[in-house]
């Protein structure tokens, strides 16, 4: 990751051309960075709160949200970033610079629909009336945990893509499978009392589950993140970010050859 430090101005315009060019002849632009969370959230709002309900849940907007904005983060940039060595082919064979910018870049790009997203659930959260409280400061840190895990994936799906162009394919199947194996519209609890020990465990080891979980106690519950859970989110993010860096490393002299 120094080289990154090194080719700062590098990964500055790459993000930009990839938030540009996101949006690039679209007349609503940006502004589909909250129109897609708040229809989704408008849909499950429907069916969750009214068709089949869930009076249980205190604030179920902002319950979904905190289940949403992560799970978009996480699927945008895993799409984004599985195709980004591949669509800048052209960059790759004319350049002399660490591949691994590419895809670092592509994720970065995606932080910029997060904050935007956060500041659709802020609205959300002053509207409903949840309290805000210290337990607040949690996010930066469960956030930071979903970034790690995200880069290493997009290391390992970027250079996978190259070598094997039906990667992308599988990785939208994939989130597809996730969307529904993720408490997003559901809370944990149920795994919880639904599953085996041990397939709860394999539930909630998807670092996603575990921010969500961790995430929905700092706002809807004023708590820390449940400490096994969290950890296991954590080291599980760290491994997959180490397996991403080296797998990228031993297989990015191969690039230009195969794109």
């Amino acid at each position: 990751m120094a080289s990154i430090n090194k080719f700062k101005y590098t990964v500055w315009n790459l993000i930009l051309k990839d938030f540009r060019t996101q949006y690039r002849n679209m007349s609503l632009g940006v502004l589909w960075s909250v129109l897609n969370p708040l229809i989704m959230l408008g849909v499950l709002v429907i069916v969750f709160g009214y068709i089949h309900t869930n009076r249980a849940i205190e604030h179920f907007a902002v319950f979904l949200l905190l289940g949403l904005i992560p799970f978009n983060f996480f699927s945008l940039c895993i799409n984004a970033s599985t195709s980004s060595l591949v669509h800048n082919s052209q960059i790759i064979k004319k350049m002399s610079f660490p591949r691994i910018i590419i895809p670092v870049s592509t994720v970065l790009a995606q932080v910029i629909h997060l904050v935007i997203q956060l500041v659709l659930l802020v609205l959300f959260v002053v509207l409903s009336g949840v309290p805000v409280t210290l337990s607040y400061f949690w996010l930066p840190l469960i956030l930071l945990v979903e970034l790690i895990f995200i880069l290493g994936l997009s290391l390992i799906c970027s250079v996978l893509d190259v070598f094997f162009r039906d990667t992308q394919y599988i990785v939208q199947s994939i989130l597809t499978v996730l969307f529904w194996f993720t408490p997003i519209f559901y809370p944990a609890s149920l795994a919880n009392e639904n599953l085996s020990d041990f397939l709860y465990k394999a539930f909630m080891a998807n670092p996603l589950s575990g921010c969500i979980e961790a995430a929905r106690r700092a706002v809807l519950y004023q708590s820390p993140p449940e400490a096994n859970l969290f950890i296991m989110a954590c080291l599980v993010s760290i491994l997959t970010l180490i397996i991403g860096i080296i797998l990228f490393r031993k297989l990015e002299k191969n690039v230009a050859d195969y794109l």
